[in-house]
């Protein structure tokens, strides 16, 4: 493996921790700012953050060709317009363990995304992969009471369509970093993101109680904003110009065990056993999608093949 690799799984260790803290932090803080509101503070302040970056780190950067915008755009509305708003709408209801149990399924979603979009081949073991992934998910969902629980249904299904546009940009974002870098990459989504909610500013600042959020509050954005937005998108894009996309997305595997830890020790969130089975078998599926045994030793399956960009 090579040297680029060995920094990029370490940088994706941290992105974890990073992750699994977001998680708390999204639901703390949507208890003290309205979820559109959070998500117009987050995108806009993480934008002007990685504008500055890529003025002040990018040397020489090449042009963005004309044929690349509207996929530039596509990834910005993806990855941070609905993402972000998805994500905090959900986890104004959703307990921090759900949050990391259906991120922990997107690597499934970028197996099938990976089938659909660049006609990977899907085997049996894969198929049977997504199934279980699919089972957990569901175990989850009736261990929070479809029925009885209305708020926790509502979080968990924005969950899903989140979890839905950050496989996608993660997926349709190899292509870009392919040839751009990844702070001209995240300058340009953030921009898209920042520039789609701007006519959402008259609502946001006039409805505004500053003193609301208190402490917590504003601790809590500078969290999604500095760590979660501009240094764990930037890891995530980072490590994907290196990796392959489901090589990257494996790693989040690794948030509901560590968020569920977190969770128990700060907010006192102790999974019941129907959860804790549902994330098993949550983790058994997308890893029995992404390893593959070689000659007594296992690697992670590439689902992403490398081909001529043929634009």
């Amino acid at each position: 493996m090579s040297d680029g690799k060995w920094a990029a799984r370490g940088a994706l260790c941290i992105n974890v921790f990073i992750a699994s803290g977001t998680f708390i932090a999204a639901r703390v803080t949507t208890q003290s700012f309205e979820p559109i509101a959070l998500g117009w503070f987050r995108i806009m302040a993480s934008a002007l953050i990685m504008q500055l970056l890529f003025r002040i780190m990018q040397k020489n950067p090449i042009p963005v060709a004309r044929k690349d915008i509207k996929n530039l755009v596509v990834l910005g509305l993806l990855g941070i317009t609905a993402n972000q708003l998805l994500f905090l709408m959900a986890m104004k209801w959703a307990p921090a363990i759900d949050g990391a149990l259906f991120y922990a399924f997107t690597p499934a979603l970028v197996l099938i995304f990976g089938r659909l979009f660049l006609s990977d081949v899907l085997t049996p073991r894969k198929a049977i992969g997504v199934l279980v992934a699919l089972a957990g998910v569901a175990l989850v969902l009736s261990a929070r009471g479809l029925k009885l629980q209305a708020d926790y249904m509502r979080g968990d299904l924005l969950l899903v369509l989140a979890v839905i546009t950050w496989a996608l940009y993660t997926l349709l974002g190899k292509k870009m970093l392919r040839v751009y870098s990844v702070l001209t990459v995240n300058a340009w989504c953030f921009g898209i993101g920042a520039l789609s909610i701007l006519p959402l500013s008259p609502w946001v600042l006039g409805r505004m109680d500053w003193a609301a959020p208190g402490l917590n509050g504003w601790l809590g954005l500078g969290y999604l904003v500095f760590f979660t937005s501009v240094l764990n998108f930037s890891i995530w894009y980072w490590a994907l110009k290196r990796m392959e996309a489901a090589e990257v997305a494996i790693f989040s595997n690794l948030q509901p065990p560590v968020t569920a830890l977190l969770a128990w020790w700060i907010q006192g969130e102790r999974p019941g056993p129907i959860v804790v089975i549902g994330g098993v078998l949550v983790l058994v599926g997308v890893s029995l999608v992404q390893i593959k045994f070689r000659g007594g030793s296992f690697g992670v399956q590439t689902l992403i093949q490398k081909r001529p960009n043929r634009d």
